[in-house]
């Protein structure tokens, strides 16, 4: 059986490899499949990896944000745990029909949410011993050589055993970083793209993907101040909060508000929706519906920034001036979608279809 090798390149956006020298990507542009696709909304890492390793929408597979309100506790927490799946991942499904499979993630958040039931997972975070004497120490993942150690991890693992599935995500703390004319930035896609290149010497089946793109930040709106000031009692849930703050400080173009008063729903979206920095305000019933989400796992109202804009907490202001590259709206759901056979994708074509349209060609 061929390998089926699935790589998500996190905060890659189209622009990132537009402007690096990638002669492997641009070869696979004639020879096989280069295209852009839309990733799930909201544009952040959990929802989207989820996504494309269940070839589902968040309604199915439950993940709706990086960061939980479980309002039947009353408790926040982080959701980077299998816990949290409503349905099985496609590599979960190939290990229970015998397959191997291979889950490698840069951080251990996204390998805990997804690794359930896979033959062999680990992390650069949290790697494996016989990884390290063969490859040797794992970088911090706050470098560009997180996800270049990951890639060849990847590449030695097909070289030594057979997998019939591996799934790769990167770490998108470059994309953060740096702009995609940056040189940093283009050294990046460059060196991905030369493995990528060797692995694909292998012949396996190859889809590359992203989960979100990215994009400079001016300003950070609090959107619960906001409402405070207005008596209208609120907790404000960040989709982009997780563990890796260095990243993003938390601040991203997206949020959940659960409103103390559901009768003030009304009230506080008319409030949202005049407000500069939001682009778009959806009550619970109107979000589920748009962007395919379990309604019982966001708030009352969906808010999601413009493109300048970021949503997070202000220590005394409602609006402050910030320099950031983040994600989390509408701005970044443009993405690269690449296969190594030519087909012709469906339409409307998500991040998610890449294990699929695999499938499909394997038959």
């Amino acid at each position: 059986m061929v390998t089926k090798v699935i790589v998500c390149l996190d905060g890659v956006s189209p622009d990132y490899i537009r402007h690096a020298k990638t002669p492997f990507l641009d070869r696979l542009s004639h020879e096989g499949t280069f295209t852009v696709c839309e990733a799930m909304v909201p544009t952040v890492t959990n929802i989207n990896n989820t996504s494309i390793i269940t070839a589902s929408f968040p309604e199915t597979h439950g993940i709706t944000t990086n960061y939980y309100f479980d309002s039947d506790t009353g408790e926040e927490v982080y959701m980077d745990s299998s816990k949290y799946l409503t349905c099985k991942t496609l590599l979960e499904e190939a290990t229970e029909q015998g397959k191997k499979t291979l889950l490698l993630t840069v951080k251990d958040k996204l390998r805990r949410l997804l690794a359930r039931n896979i033959t062999l997972t680990y992390s650069v975070e949290k790697p494996s011993q016989k990884t390290v004497n063969e490859l040797g120490n794992a970088p911090d993942i706050y470098t560009a050589d997180s996800s270049i150690w990951l890639l060849e991890a990847a590449n030695h693992e097909i070289d030594n055993n057979h997998w019939d599935y591996v799934f790769i995500s990167t770490t998108d703390y470059i994309p953060h970083k740096f702009s995609p004319k940056e040189y940093e930035a283009r050294e990046y896609i460059s060196r991905i793209d030369s493995i990528l290149e060797s692995i694909n010497d292998k012949q396996p089946l190859m889809g590359v993907v992203a989960d979100h793109g990215m994009n400079p930040k001016k300003m950070n709106l609090d959107p619960s101040k906001l409402l405070n000031e207005q008596d209208i009692e609120n907790r404000l849930i960040a989709n982009i909060k997780d563990e890796h703050v260095t990243h993003h400080q938390n601040l991203g173009g997206s949020a959940y508000l659960y409103l103390q008063d559901e009768t003030e729903i009304e009230k506080a979206q008319n409030i949202l929706c005049n407000t500069k920095g939001i682009e778009k305000v959806l009550t619970r019933k109107i979000a589920t519906k748009e962007y395919k989400l379990n309604p019982r796992r966001i708030g009352d109202v969906l808010i999601l920034a413009d493109k300048d804009h970021t949503f997070g907490p202000n220590p005394t202001s409602t609006y402050r001036e910030i320099n950031i590259r983040s994600h989390g709206s509408l701005h970044e759901q443009k993405v690269p979608f690449i296969l190594n056979r030519k087909i012709e994708p469906s339409t409307p074509l998500y991040n998610m279809n890449v294990i699929p349209l695999l499938e499909k060609y394997s038959l």
